[in-house]
C-alpha cells in the first residue's frame, strides 16, 4: 500500500484526479479489488489491485471517487474495538421526531456516516420506530456515541440509563473471539474494514 499512497500523494490532481472501482472478488474472507486511478489530465488511467485480508465489513459504490485512504483509527473501527453499550430508556416525553434527531445528529456527529443510524438503533430507524415509545432499548451503540446520545439527552425529558458494555467479538469457526487490529481503507462511499491491505499495479 506503501507504493500506492505514496503516488497518490505526489502525484494525485484533486481538481482533474479521480478514483473508480473497476471490480471485486471475493475469496473466503479476503477480497481483491481493481481499481482505475486517473492521477491528472494528460496521463494515462493506472489500474491498481488492492488485496483485502481478513474482511470484517465493507460497503462498496462503483461511482468515481476524488481521495482515498488507509487508516489505523477511523471512525468505522468504533463498532469492532470499543465496547457496546445498550442505552435504555422510561418515562419517555421527548417528541419522537426530537429524540430521533438527536440519536441521528449523534451517530453523524461520531461516526461521520449516516449509514450507522440503521445499524445502532433498535428496530426501525424511523420516528414511528423506537423513539416513539415510552420505555424500552433505544439502541447498541459503541461507547463514545453512547456517551455522546447520553449527554445529548440529559436535560431532556426522558430518563436514560446504560448498561454495562462488552468488547463486541466475532465467530472464528469454532468459539467467538475478540477483533485484533483492523484498518479501514476508503474511498468516495466506499470503505472496506479489514486486517490487512496490499496493493500493487498491474
Amino acid at each position: 500500500m506503501k507504493e500506492l499512497l505514496e503516488s497518490l500523494n505526489e502525484n494525485f490532481d484533486d481538481a482533474e484526479g479521480w478514483i473508480r472501482l473497476v471490480d471485486a472478488n471475493w475469496f473466503a474472507n479476503d477480497l481483491k479489488l481493481n481499481l482505475s486511478i486517473q492521477f491528472y489530465d494528460g496521463r494515462d488511467p493506472e489500474m491498481w489491485e488492492i488485496s483485502c485480508l481478513g474482511v470484517v465489513e465493507e460497503s462498496l459504490c462503483s461511482s468515481g471517487a476524488e481521495a482515498l485512504s488507509l487508516s489505523n483509527d477511523s471512525p468505522l473501527l468504533k463498532p469492532f474495538l470499543e465496547p457496546v453499550v445498550d442505552i435504555m430508556f422510561f418515562k419517555n416525553a421527548v417528541a419522537p421526531e426530537t429524540l430521533f434527531g438527536i440519536v441521528c445528529s449523534c451517530c453523524i456527529e461520531v461516526m461521520g456516516r449516516p449509514e450507522s443510524i440503521a445499524r445502532f438503533m433498535n428496530a426501525a430507524p424511523t420516528i414511528k420506530g423506537i423513539s416513539s415509545s415510552n420505555y424500552g432499548l433505544l439502541g447498541r451503540f459503541p461507547e463514545s456515541v453512547a456517551k455522546h446520545i447520553l449527554e445529548a439527552l440529559k436535560d431532556k425529558p426522558v430518563i436514560t440509563n446504560a448498561l454495562p458494555g462488552h468488547l463486541p467479538t466475532r465467530w472464528d469457526g469454532s468459539k467467538h473471539v475478540g477483533y485484533g487490529k483492523l484498518q479501514v481503507l476508503e474511498f468516495g462511499r466506499s470503505y472496506i474494514v479489514a486486517e490487512q491491505f496490499s496493493a500493487c499495479r498491474v
